[in-house]
């Protein structure tokens, strides 16, 4: 329930990537219940990648670092919308200070189909502190090409969701990084999520299991060459 009391808490849940990519009509369709959360988010990571979601954090003047602050518009990292009635984001980010098209958009008439889902599931949300993700409960479903579940750090933020693919080379957190990290990356599945929130790093669990038959093979390569070097050796004495 929302903080009247009156209606339960639904709100726009989606990603997108593109310069003021949630103000496309199909975004605001894709709408989902909330469970234990009291806001609705719209939080942008840069100028060409937002994510929509369900919210405990952005109602907390202590941790809502806003897009538009006195006048002073954030570039990164912030949320552009927050609000706690069901489906209040307005998905027009100008007002909330976020930067104008490059470019004046021609009218069209067509109408745009939301992005096609490829029926896996990540968790999906944005907290700030140390173990602020354990036993979060948000998750969306992934759009196609999304296939893996990522949550990584960019100062004290955690930012968990779909991801295009585990990176093969990246820092793993550690306890107090201040540099951008990467905690947890796993193939996305259906029905749940793959990240574990435990606090562990699980980091490039899509690739880990690939180094071993290569070092196995490595390693004969050499013992072989040896052998070889060694015969020979003892064959001219």
């Amino acid at each position: 329930m929302n903080g009247t009391g009156m209606m339960p808490l639904t709100c726009p849940v989606f990603q997108c990537s593109g310069e003021r990519c949630y103000q496309e009509e199909a975004h605001g369709n894709n709408t989902e219940p909330c469970h234990n959360a009291t806001h609705c988010e719209l939080y942008r990571f840069n100028s060409t990648s937002y994510t929509a979601r369900c919210s405990s954090e952005c109602g907390s003047s202590n941790t809502t670092e806003m897009c538009m602050t006195n006048s002073s518009v954030s570039m990164s990292l912030c949320t552009v919308e927050c609000c706690s009635s069901p489906n209040c984001l307005s998905l027009n980010g100008t007002a909330y200070g976020d930067l104008p098209p490059t470019t004046t958009p021609a009218p069209t008439t067509t109408t745009t189909k939301a992005p096609p889902k490829n029926g896996k599931v990540c968790s999906t949300f944005t907290c700030h502190g140390e173990g602020c993700y354990k036993g979060k409960k948000s998750s969306a479903g992934c759009i196609v090409g999304f296939d893996y579940c990522e949550m990584k750090k960019t100062g004290p933020h955690f930012v968990a969701g779909c991801s295009k693919l585990c990176k093969t080379s990246g820092k793993p957190c550690v306890a107090g990084s201040a540099a951008p990290c990467y905690q947890e990356c796993c193939p996305a599945m259906p029905k749940t999520s793959c990240l574990k929130l435990d606090g562990k790093v699980h980091f490039n669990r899509a690739w880990s299991v690939a180094p071993a038959p290569l070092l196995q093979l490595l390693t004969g390569a050499v013992l072989l060459g040896l052998n070889h070097a060694l015969f020979f050796s003892v064959g001219s004495c």
